[in-house]
């Protein structure tokens, strides 16, 4: 199949099941399913298409973590590989962080510790970002994606601050991947259509709060959570709350 024809039988599926928020929400029942929850309970009472994350209140540590999370993940079970995979996530993101703070929104994990696809929220110095800056209470909104090289591709999708709201929409279509964000300053931005490098594992989405955090000294990464702590604290990331509303998970063209 040419690279023409694989673009356009992508972005008519993606056409397909956008815009999410016209279409409601996946409910609770099929995101338990679905999902297993790492940390708190984001599911309000009564739930209405929306989940409140806060990585910060959860501190679930997983092993060869990288910070705090409060995430959904696929379960095993549910588990597909990447040519089988064609799925759909869109919310409402708002994000409520302390300046300094980076979370990851969203990602695509092959079984094991590989991501193939990560959606940053962070006020961290980054050269790929619209605004780039550490501290200054912008936050980029960055998303990186392993291609058929084995390098990740970075895209910056806009800019937000704290507590103002963004659009997401994640299409992974039999190991092709494209997202788009629609924000009040930038409109609406997307990656190009990504190849993923083939693989014969199994791969799973996430998607929550995921709060980045490292060596306090060294400014490695570490699986720690006594330094993630010492990062917070030198950095006063003193909470995080992210939230998804208008949440839509789909499999096929279809919620599962």
């Amino acid at each position: 199949m040419s690279a023409a024809i694989r673009y356009a039988a992508a972005a008519l599926f993606a056409a397909v099941l956008a815009p999410a928020g016209a279409q409601g929400f996946t409910p609770e029942t099929t995101l338990k399913r679905m999902f297993a929850l790492e940390g708190n309970s984001p599911y309000p009472s009564p739930y209405a298409g929306t989940l409140d994350f806060s990585a910060f209140k959860s501190k679930y540590a997983s092993p060869n973590g990288h910070g705090y999370r409060n995430e959904l993940k696929v379960t095993d079970r549910e588990r597909l590989s990447v040519s089988d995979t064609r799925e759909h996530f869109a919310a409402r993101i708002t994000a409520t962080l302390p300046n300094v703070a980076k979370t990851i929104v969203a990602q695509y994990h092959v079984e094991g510790l590989d991501t193939i696809l990560k959606v940053y929220v962070q006020d961290t110095s980054d050269s790929q970002g619209l605004d780039g800056k550490t501290g200054n209470g912008v936050f980029d909104i960055l998303v990186r994606i392993l291609g058929v090289d084995g390098k990740e591709a970075t895209t910056a999708l806009g800019t937000v601050r704290s507590g103002e709201s963004f659009d997401l929409d994640i299409v992974f279509n039999a190991g092709e991947a494209q997202v788009t964000a629609r924000t009040a300053t930038s409109g609406t931005l997307k990656t190009p259509l990504t190849r993923i490098k083939p693989d014969t594992r199994k791969i799973y989405f996430k998607f929550g709060d995921y709060l980045q955090a490292r060596d306090p000294v060294t400014g490695e990464h570490t699986i720690s959570p006594e330094k993630w702590e010492a990062y917070y604290r030198q950095n006063h990331i003193d909470s995080s709350q992210v939230r998804f509303s208008q949440t839509i998970f789909e499999r096929n063209g279809v919620q599962p």
